[in-house]
Formats: C-alpha cells, sequence, structure tokens
C-alpha cells in the first residue's frame, strides 16, 4: 500500500546478514549502517529511488528468520508485512546459505504479495564452490530470481525493473505441501471461513493470535482462532509433537528439496581466506589473534588520534585563542568569559573528540564489514555463557565499543527479557568511542600507552564480575541460540568511509552545539561565581575522597550529557588541553575511570528507559554511580600508598 507521494511501496525482506542493508544503501542513497552481522537492521529504515518513470517508496525492514513472533524484529517487521501491506517484497537471499533462507521465502510466498527474489551473495558462494541454477530456482518458486551481488552493485536495477513490471503478480507460484492433516484442517476451516486467506488459518492453526488479529475483524478472529485451536489439538495428538513443529518441518523439507534440485557443490582446492577463516576462529590462534588486533586497535586510535590532537591544539592556541584573549583583554568580564570559553569548547571538540573517535570508527566499520566482529562473538560465545548470555547476545556487546545507545536497541534480538537486561546492564559499562576518547585522549597522552590499557583491562573484570554476579542471581528464563557465521569479505573503502562519517556527523550536528552552548554557559557561570559554590559544595567528595581538582566535579556533571564532553569541559576550566599542566598522573588516571563506569550519557539512559523501564533504568544508573565513585576512591588511596 503506497502514500500519495508515490507510486508503489516495496519492502525489503531476508535474514539477517543476507546483504539486504547494503542492497537498499546502494539503490537509495539513504545512510544506512551496512555490516556483515546478524542483527544489523533493528529500526525499519525508509528511502526513496525512481525506477523509469515512478517513484518507489522503499523500506528496509529488520533481519528475520521467520514469521513467527519470537523477537522484536519478526515482530516489527510481520506487523508491517501484515498492516502497511507493500505492493511488491524484494526477498534478498543467501545464496550461501539457500536451504535456511527458503524457509522465510516460502513463508513470504503464502503472504498473497507480488513477490521477486534477490539471490545475493553470489560471489561468495561462488568462492564455497556452491553453484546455483537461477532460472530452475524461478520456475520451481514461480517467481522471478535475480543473481545479486549487492556490495558491488550487481543486479540490483534488474531487482527493480522485475519489482515495477506490471505482469508482477502473486499467481502460479509454489504451495507448500504441508502434512495431510494441516491440508484437511485448512480445508476444513475454508468452509466456515470461505473469504480468509490460507496463509491465515495456517497462522491460526499455529495459535499466531497476533497474526490473525492483524487481518482479521475481532469478532472473526476470536471464531476463527477457536476453531483452529480445537483442531490443531487432534493434530497435535495424532503427530505427539506441536503443530508448530510440524509445520516448521514441512517447510523445511520442502526448503530443502528445492535447494537440493538447483543446487550443486564444485570441490575447489582449501582457499587462503578460508585457512585465514579457521585461524581467526580456533580456540588458541583466534583469542591470541583477538587480543592482538584489540590493541592494536587502541594503539592506533592512540598514535593517530594523539598526532592530530597534537596539532590540532597547537593551531587552535596559537592562531586563535591567544589572539582573542588579548584583544578582549580590556572588554566586560562575562563578554570576554563567554567568548573564551566557547572557543575553548570548539577547539576541544575539533583536538579531543573527532581525531580519536575517526580513527576508532574507521578500525570499527573494517571489523564490521570484514565479518571479523562475528568471529570475534564465536570466540567469545564461551565466556559469555559464564554471563548467562548465548551466542547472538556477544554481538550487541561488541557493538557496545562504537555506542551504547544502537548496541541497547540490538539486544531487541535476544529471547528473553533475562538476558536483555544482563546485556543492556553490561553494554552501560562497556567502553564506548566517546570513552576511548577521555582513556586514550587523556590517559594514554598523558600518563602512557599501557596504563590507558589497564583501565580496559579493569574494565573487562568489571564486566565479567557484574554478568557472572547476575547470570546467576537473575530469575528468568533461559534459552540457546545458535549464531550465524557470514563469510569474511574485502570490506569496501568507500561503504567504510560514509559508514564513519554517518557515525562521526551524529557528533558534529549533535554534540557540538551542546559543547558550545554549554562552555558558553560555564563562561558565564564562572565570572557569576556559581561554578565556585557548586564546587565547594562538592569538594569533600570530588577532592577528599577522589582526589581530584574541584572543577573535575563539573567536568563530571557535563559527562552525563554526552560521556567526551567530560574531557571537554575539563580542557575548558582549566584553560588548556594540555593536561600535564593542571593534573598530576594519578588525577588523571581516576578521573578517567570515574567517566568511563559512572552513569550512562543522557541517550543511553533514554534507551534504557524505552527498552527496560524506569524502574531498570534507575537501578542500572544508580549501581554505575555508586561503582564508579567505589572504584575512583580505592584507586585513589592505593596510588597515594605507592
Amino acid at each position: 500500500m503506497h502514500d500519495g507521494d508515490h507510486d508503489m511501496t516495496i519492502a525489503f525482506v531476508g535474514n539477517p546478514s543476507v546483504g539486504k542493508s547494503a542492497f537498499f544503501s546502494r539503490v537509495t542513497g539513504v545512510g544506512v549502517m551496512v555490516s556483515n552481522y546478524p542483527g544489523t537492521t533493528v529500526e525499519m529504515t525508509r528511502g526513496t529511488v525512481k525506477v523509469g518513470q515512478k517513484k518507489i517508496d522503499i523500506v528496509d525492514l529488520p533481519g528475520i528468520y521467520s514469521l513467527g513472533t519470537s523477537t522484536e524484529d519478526e515482530r516489527v517487521s510481520k506487523e508491517y508485512l501484515v498492516r502497511e501491506y507493500p505492493d511488491v517484497i524484494v526477498n534478498v537471499v543467501d545464496a550461501t546459505r539457500l536451504e535456511r533462507n527458503l524457509y522465510l521465502t516460502l513463508q513470504i510466498l503464502e503472504l498473497g504479495v507480488p513477490v521477486v527474489i534477490a539471490l545475493n551473495q553470489l560471489d561468495a558462494a561462488r568462492e564455497m564452490g556452491i553453484d546455483i541454477d537461477a532460472p530452475k530456482l524461478s520456475q520451481i518458486l514461480g517467481v522471478p530470481v535475480v543473481p545479486t551481488v549487492a556490495t558491488k552493485g550487481i543486479g540490483l536495477d534488474e531487482v527493480l525493473k522485475e519489482a515495477v513490471d506490471p505482469s508482477l503478480s502473486p499467481e502460479g507460484r509454489i504451495r507448500v505441501h504441508y502434512d495431510n492433516h494441516i491440508t484437511n484442517a485448512i480445508n476444513d476451516l475454508d468452509v466456515d471461513f470461505p473469504d480468509t486467506a490460507s496463509v491465515i488459518k495456517l497462522r491460526a492453526l499455529e495459535n499466531d493470535a497476533d497474526f490473525v488479529r492483524m487481518c482479521c475483524r475481532p469478532h472473526e478472529a476470536d471464531l476463527l482462532l477457536s476453531k483452529a485451536s480445537e483442531m490443531a489439538s487432534e493434530i497435535e495428538d495424532a503427530h505427539d509433537m506441536a503443530i508448530s513443529d510440524t509445520m516448521a518441518r514441512d517447510l523445511y523439507g520442502e526448503a530443502g528439496q528445492i535447494a537440493d534440485s538447483v543446487l550443486s557443490i564444485v570441490e575447489k582446492d582449501t582457499s587462503l581466506k578460508h585457512r585465514i577463516d579457521d585461524m581467526l576462529t580456533s580456540e588458541y590462534v583466534g583469542i591470541v589473534g583477538l587480543a592482538a588486533a584489540l590493541l592494536l586497535t587502541f594503539l592506533l586510535v592512540f598514535r593517530v588520534g594523539g598526532f592530530l590532537e597534537e596539532g590540532i591544539v597547537h593551531l587552535f592556541e596559537t592562531y586563535l585563542i591567544a589572539p582573542v584573549e588579548a584583544e578582549l583583554a580590556t572588554s566586560n568580564p562575562i563578554v570576554r568569559n563567554v567568548i573564551i570559553y566557547s572557543l575553548l569548547g570548539i577547539e576541544a571538540g575539533f583536538a579531543i573528540a573527532i581525531p580519536y573517535i575517526g580513527v576508532f570508527y574507521i578500525i570499527l566499520s573494517v571489523f564490521e564489514d570484514s565479518g571479523y566482529l562475528t568471529r570475534a562473538a564465536f570466540l567469545l560465545d564461551n565466556l559469555t555463557h559464564r554471563m548467562g548470555l548465548h551466542g547472538r547476545a556477544v554481538i550487541p556487546l561488541v557493538l557496545g565499543l562504537g555506542c551504547n545507545v544502537p548496541a541497547i536497541m540490538a539486544t531487541r534480538a535476544l529471547n528473553t527479557l533475562r538476558e536483555r537486561r544482563i546485556a543492556s546492564t553490561l553494554i552501560a559499562l562497556i567502553p564506548c568511542s566517546a570513552r576511548t576518547v577521555i582513556i586514550l585522549g587523556l590517559v594514554g597522552t598523558f600518563v602512557g600507552y599501557w596504563a590507558a590499557v589497564s583501565i580496559y583491562v579493569l574494565e573487562i573484570f568489571i564486566i565479567f564480575i557484574t554478568g557472572w554476579i547476575l547470570g546467576r542471581g537473575l530469575p528468568g528464563e533461559r534459552t540457546g541460540f545458535i549464531m550465524e557465521m557470514g563469510p569474511l569479505r574485502h570490506p569496501d573503502v568507500v561503504s567504510t568511509l560514509k559508514k564513519t562519517w554517518l557515525r562521526i556527523r551524529e557528533f558534529v550536528y549533535i554534540a557540538f552545539p551542546l559543547l558550545i552552548v554549554g562552555s558558553a554557559l560555564l563562561g558565564g557561570l564562572d565570572t557569576l561565581g556559581i561554578l565556585d559554590i557548586f564546587e565547594n559544595a562538592v569538594s569533600p567528595i570530588s577532592v577528599g575522597l577522589l582526589g581530584l581538582p574541584a572543577f573535575a566535579a563539573t567536568a563530571l556533571v557535563f559527562g552525563i550529557l554526552r560521556k567526551e564532553m567530560a574531557l571537554e569541559i575539563l580542557a575548558v576550566l582549566a584553560g588548556t588541553a594540555n593536561f600535564a599542566l593542571v593534573l598530576t598522573p594519578l588525577q588523571m588516571y581516576v578521573f578517567a575511570i570515574i567517566t568511563t563506569i559512572y552513569i550512562p550519557c543522557v541517550a543511553t539512559i533514554a534507551i534504557l528507559k524505552h527498552e527496560l523501564g524506569t524502574k531498570d533504568t534507575v537501578m542500572i544508573s544508580t549501581f554505575t554511580i555508586v561503582l564508579a565513585f567505589t572504584v575512583g576512591a580505592l584507586v585513589y588511596q592505593l596510588g597515594m600508598l605507592l
């Protein structure tokens, strides 16, 4: 169903990690995150493209494995397909996992919406020695099948041309051969509900009440569910298994037969890529490689970011701040402080945040697009089991190194509230890129690289202990999960740079205005003496307990808005970005530890409230504050003794 601004709507549907978001990004030019791991598209994304004279509204739905209701992703996608009813569905299928993907395809074909299959990742399939007869697959399914390689833009235009073809219709497509008991039940339901589609009756037999109520009027839905429930009980007694398992068996059986008839395996020598893959996922070499990759990541961020920071600070101090200070020497104190503090805020943003965040996101994008993140998740799977988490939960935890907000959103893919609560709590403690700015920009630059690394080691220890306690003490259902691992890929340079800019852009557009306004406000408050009143009030804690300078307390408050602002405001209040002039190494270390652990930023608090509710958000925030000040005080006291 299209709106008045578009001629038609096309929905992109597929399993996670099939290249759907890459396809969407290529054809629409909209900047979505394109990653080679499960769970990347958590929320629906839209874009517009013109095909001939037609203006098309394209919707990228969350990656799903079925039209069931076990995860938030599946619920969102199913609800859109049933309620919005797109004109055409483009089902993006992973050629390297054809049988698994066809399970969803067969369910989509039951919906009665015109469908085009984009047989994607054919390059990866060929590398694995897999050959698929696309024309034969099209003939069997009764819908167009177009071979594609989304990352290279191959076949995408043809998919869209097939999708807008007026002759495309839901007629003549394959029908799944369900068990006789199920087929007879559908025929019986046809008598009482002749105008209701077969797919709705199938979902009613599975007791998928959400689906049925989305499609039918309330009274009709209740009657259908009641009648179907009676039939389902008889079928379950006959098969001695749940009817959903019987249907899944039939769907997988059909998918397997189709895959076998169109797929052939060509024996190939083990390629260098496969040998590298085996090493990356081996128990010992893989763990050593992962540790080395993380150390190298932080070393690159530290070296490159530090080099850029030093150059930018020199330029600002020499050619902007010093001349402006000289010009304003005799002006009104409030005006002078507001202007100088604002310039110091701009300097802090350019010199401290962007160099470190930019370099970190480039490396994270390479890890994502190459497929290395899923290998890291595989290696850490046993560790997360000890924290009451499984498989797919590793991905949000690793994502947290970039930003806690999308990482917490990605926990929607976990099956139970218990797992989401544990994962969200741990993500709130993970050093995101903004915290990395503080650790490397302060401790790494002015204390030493290994001192900065020690903070990450301490964080890992705290996260593991917290997870271990929650895993054993938090009540709730425990489930397992099998995580798919996509093939290794060569990261696309353009895609990597595009993704990096999209992430930095959020900082430039949102954090910069906050930073400048906040700095100007501080300038005014400082002139009026209000900052002194606040700092004196909290000095028993900030100075007495933690050993920090009085002005550090104000910086910590601003860190709640955005984590990196704690360091940027610290530079503003200190009057310099050369922290060695105003802080001791121990003070820098304690400040970095507290900022890394204490209350999440406002955006993270907001997403925690949205995902888990007010009670859990307050508990997580309170826990992190108490933990931060406890650890900070212990480190300070230990540092004084040494």
